[in-house]
């Protein structure tokens, strides 16, 4: 199928991985549960009924290879100075937030312009997706009142 990109923006009460949990399990039974597609992964025995059922499942070269191009494929929240790494999620830096959406505190609407001067190849834009494969970050976005009710993830799958 070869990589993709995603992007997601949640709600967003302060706490990175809760959030994070919430769309993986939501991107899980849109897949899975509602989905026929991932039919073939489905290991004999109970049912998946929950994202946390696919870790074993990583493992399988077809799955763990193939992935779901999704937030799926991305569970672990690292600090903003970690390394990016397979399947971690990281927040970016306020120096990083600059750089990518010209403030340390951007708003939707400065995420979707970023997104959208990546789009059109604007010099300079490439930064919104400089993660590596199989990987994710993240921002909270500021409403107009100033207040952080979303949360922006983003990333690649990795095959």
């Amino acid at each position: 199928m070869g990589a993709s990109s995603w992007q997601y923006i949640e709600p967003y009460a302060g706490d990175v991985a809760a959030a994070l949990a919430t769309v993986r399990q939501r991107e899980f039974e849109r897949l899975f549960v509602h989905g026929t597609h991932w039919d073939k992964f489905q290991r004999a025995g109970p049912p998946f009924t929950s994202v946390d059922d696919l870790d074993a499942l990583w493992e399988d070269e077809a799955f763990g290879s193939e992935g779901t191009h999704t937030i799926i494929g991305v569970w672990e929240v690292i600090d903003a100075e970690a390394y990016d790494d397979s399947h971690t999620v990281r927040p970016l830096s306020d120096d990083e937030s600059r750089e990518i959406f010209e403030t340390s505190e951007p708003t939707r609407g400065d995420f979707e312009r970023a997104q959208e001067r990546y789009d059109a190849r604007h010099p300079g834009s490439e930064g919104l997706w400089d993660m590596p494969r199989w990987s994710a970050w993240c921002r909270p976005l500021k409403d107009a009142d100033g207040a952080n009710p979303v949360i922006a993830f983003w990333g690649r799958s990795g095959d």
